[in-house]
Parts: structure tokens; C-alpha cells; sequence
């Protein structure tokens, strides 16, 4: 009878040593091992739960989780930065799993991480115990992909251009639209092409009725002919950006901030362009209380840069203002490149397009709104030289780069936007305006 129950005994140590891990080789040393998701396996859905086992000679402090997505090389792009939004950054990361028990020499962990973009994915688990600062790392690579069931309806995004920039330009008057330099026209096209739609700010005294105007000697302005044609084919919404694009805080009348604000939306009117009213675009993101309390009178919303999603409740307060991510190009992100430390202006940094995406995949009552400026595609120029210029052929966004922050790669802003959640809605302010109850006048 005794053997057995001796047989049995084994088994189950057996099956303890698949689900946690095995003893370390040397005194002091800390493992673990991860146990699902599989090697190799596909998930399906948003999220992913990162578990498995620890053990060590002395107590654990933690077992520390770094999630990131793979290219085909297997090389980690980005890393997971909040397990909970499913942000992801270019730097490494690592979080802390919940243990099971705490503070013992064995047991297990998990880490969720939700809100997840389909790609193939490392997950990496390493202990960290009173006698071993880091154990070596157990490794998994998995595949995320959608499910067939959608999860529950999303919220709203909106694609916006600031001051609806036509072209990089260059040359006197803008004579020269330098190859790779994309028309306004040729990004709605890409979001047409995707279901999607944009809004983007007019400055009204920079907007010429057929002809389209030089500014900088950088940017080309489209004309109100051009506006119409983007609105009727491709949905274009234009809301305004200032009559003269005048500091509002340097203001000391209301009706100078009027004149500025409301008085440009009898123009967009006569102009065909009636939803005009869904938000205002602070000049330069300029404004104080006495612009908000006049342009609330006027406008939806109003657009003050952030870098975080707006909810409901936020966003129906007063003064009823919308967080815009302003998308910045500029120097690349790859400190092995040149481009790294390049001279630009502002000391800009090329936005992840991982990152942007996040702001894509609301929940319901979220609102996520990204803001871009100038879309380039292939190289141009060179660096360093005081001419445009950009370069945006590498397969890694970590290593293209802009001259000029307003400018950003067309590989980016379409890996940016195909990231989106697609239960979000494209929504320009007015159709949010109407959804959530904000009315005006």
C-alpha cells in the first residue's frame, strides 16, 4: 500500500515542477519561469495575462514583467508603459507582478497587461530576491491578434490638422513642392481609404479665395477652393483658427475676442462650411479665462494641446476643452544615429507612433483627438542644413527623422493610424457636440 501512495507523491512533484520553475543551479540565484502565455501560441483579443512561477534561495522581493512588440527580426520596438491604458514607449520597462504568496522563496505571479495593438509580442519575467538583484530572465514570444467577437463599443477619435497646412514647401513664394512632400489632399485620401475622415483648422486671413498662399517660404496655405473640393470628397471638416491667428491673452475687450473668435463663423458660413462651430483652435494654444468665457458662447469646444484622452465629463465642463495631442516630428530615436542629436527646433523628438495610436482606442465616453501638421514620405535634403529636410525611409520608426517638427513621416502616421481601436467612431466636434448634448448660443 505505501508504494503508491509514493508513486502519487511523485506525480504531483512533477507537475509542480511544468507549472513553476526549477531549482537554481547555484546558491543565491532566482528564477522564474512563465507558463502562459505559451511559446509560440496566438491570443486573441486585447489583452494578455503574463504568468508563472518564482523560486529562490532567500525571499523575493518582486518578479518584474517587460512586455514589447517584436519587428521581423525579433527585436523589441517598443515596450509596454502602462498595463493599464496599454501604452508603449521606445525605452525599455519592466513592472512589478503580483505575487502569490508575497515575500516567500516560491510561488507565482501575474501581469495583465490590456488594451494591447494585434502584433507579436516578448514577454520577459525575471526575480528579484534579498540575495540576487536580478535573476535571469524567462522568455515567451506570442502573437496578439483580434478577436472574432468586437469588445464593447468605443468612444470617438479625431484626426486634426493644424492650420489645414496644403504642402512643405520651398523656394521663394513656395515655388518648389519638393518630392515627398504630401498634399493635405493626399493624407484625407489615406484616411478616406481607411473609413476615416479629418477636421482641420482655418486661419481666415491667411485663406485666399482660389489661390494658395506661400507662408514662411515653408508652408503652403490652401485656398477656399481647395477646402470646398476636400470637404465635398473627402468629408473635410474646417473649424476655425482665428481670424488674424492673434494672441487672444493680449486682448483687452471682449470684442476684440470676438473678433478673433465668433465673428469668423458668418465667414466659414458663407463659405459652405457651417460646422465650423464644433471647436475652436486657440491661436497657438494661447488663453486665459476671458478668450474661454467668450469663445464657450461661441464654439462647442475648445482645442488646448495635451497628451492625454479626454472623457465626457471633462470635456461637457466648462470651459469645454479638448485635449489635442500636438504630433511632433523632428530628431529620430535611435542614439546610434546621427539624427539623434541633430539640431531642431524646439529640440523636438520624432513622436512614437505607438504612442499616438494609444490615443485611438477609447472607451466609451472617451474622446482621443491627434492633431498633425505635415506629412513627408521618402528623404529630402540634407541634415543639418537650414533647407527642409527629412528622412523617412527606414523601416524603424526609431530612425526617421524631420528638419522641422510640424513635419512627420507618412510611414508613422499611417502605422499611428492603423493602430486605432475599430470600434472607435470618426467623429469631427460636431458630431461629439451633438452625441453628448453640448449646445451653443
Amino acid at each position: 500500500m505505501k508504494t503508491p501512495r509514493r508513486t502519487a507523491s511523485l506525480a504531483a512533484l512533477s507537475v509542480l515542477a511544468l507549472t513553476a520553475v526549477a531549482a537554481p543551479a547555484l546558491a543565491g540565484e532566482a528564477r522564474a519561469t512563465i507558463t502562459a502565455p505559451g511559446a509560440g501560441v496566438t491570443v486573441t483579443g486585447t489583452s494578455v495575462s503574463v504568468k508563472g512561477g518564482y523560486w529562490a534561495t532567500a525571499s523575493v522581493k518582486e518578479v518584474r514583467v517587460a512586455l514589447c512588440t517584436l519587428d521581423a527580426r525579433d527585436i523589441c520596438t517598443s515596450y509596454l508603459s502602462d498595463p493599464v491604458s496599454g501604452a508603449m514607449v521606445a525605452a525599455y520597462r519592466s513592472h512589478p507582478a503580483t505575487l502569490s504568496p508575497k515575500n516567500q522563496t516560491s510561488g507565482g505571479f501575474a501581469l495583465t497587461a490590456n488594451k494591447l495593438a494585434p502584433a507579436r509580442y516578448r514577454a520577459a519575467a525575471f526575480v528579484v530576491s534579498n540575495d540576487t538583484p536580478k535573476g535571469p530572465p524567462a522568455q515567451v514570444i506570442f502573437t496578439l491578434k483580434k478577436g472574432d467577437t468586437p469588445p464593447p463599443t468605443g468612444g470617438f477619435i479625431t484626426i486634426a490638422f493644424g492650420r489645414s497646412q496644403w504642402s512643405s514647401a520651398t523656394g521663394t513664394n513656395c515655388s518648389l513642392v519638393p518630392t515627398g512632400a504630401r498634399t493635405l489632399e493626399q493624407n484625407l485620401a489615406d484616411l478616406k481609404a481607411r473609413g476615416l475622415k479629418a477636421q482641420g483648422g482655418v486661419i481666415v486671413a491667411r485663406t485666399e479665395a482660389t489661390t494658395r498662399s506661400c507662408y514662411q517660404q515653408q508652408i503652403l496655405m490652401p485656398s477656399w477652393a481647395d477646402l470646398a473640393r476636400l470637404r465635398d470628397t473627402y468629408g473635410f471638416t474646417a473649424v476655425s483658427q482665428g481670424m488674424n491667428y492673434a494672441d487672444m491673452t493680449k486682448m483687452t475687450t471682449d470684442t476684440q475676442r470676438y473678433q478673433e473668435s465668433g465673428a469668423t463663423l458668418p465667414i466659414f458660413s458663407s463659405k459652405g462650411f457651417n460646422r465650423a462651430w464644433g471647436m475652436f483652435n486657440y491661436p497657438n494654444d494661447k488663453m486665459d479665462a476671458n478668450a474661454n468665457r467668450v469663445v464657450a458662447q461661441s464654439f462647442a469646444f475648445g482645442r488646448k494641446y495635451g497628451t492625454s484622452m479626454n472623457t465626457r465629463a471633462q470635456v461637457m465642463a466648462y470651459p469645454y476643452l479638448v485635449k489635442t495631442v500636438s504630433v511632433m516630428g523632428g530628431k529620430c530615436n535611435n542614439r546610434a544615429l546621427p539624427c539623434y542629436s541633430m539640431p531642431v527646433k524646439n529640440d523636438r523628438r520624432t513622436a512614437p507612433p505607438s504612442r499616438l495610436a494609444m490615443m485611438l482606442r477609447p472607451d466609451a465616453d472617451e474622446w482621443g483627438v491627434l492633431q498633425f501638421y505635415r506629412i513627408v514620405e521618402g528623404s529630402y535634403g540634407r541634415m543639418g542644413t537650414k533647407d527642409i529636410a527629412w528622412d523617412c525611409t527606414s523601416t524603424d520608426w526609431r530612425n526617421r527623422w524631420t528638419s522641422h517638427p510640424e513635419m512627420y513621416c507618412r510611414n508613422s502616421f499611417l502605422e499611428a493610424i492603423d493602430g486605432r481601436s475599430s470600434t472607435a467612431t470618426t467623429a469631427d466636434a460636431v458630431q461629439v457636440a451633438q452625441a453628448w448634448g453640448r449646445t451653443v448660443g
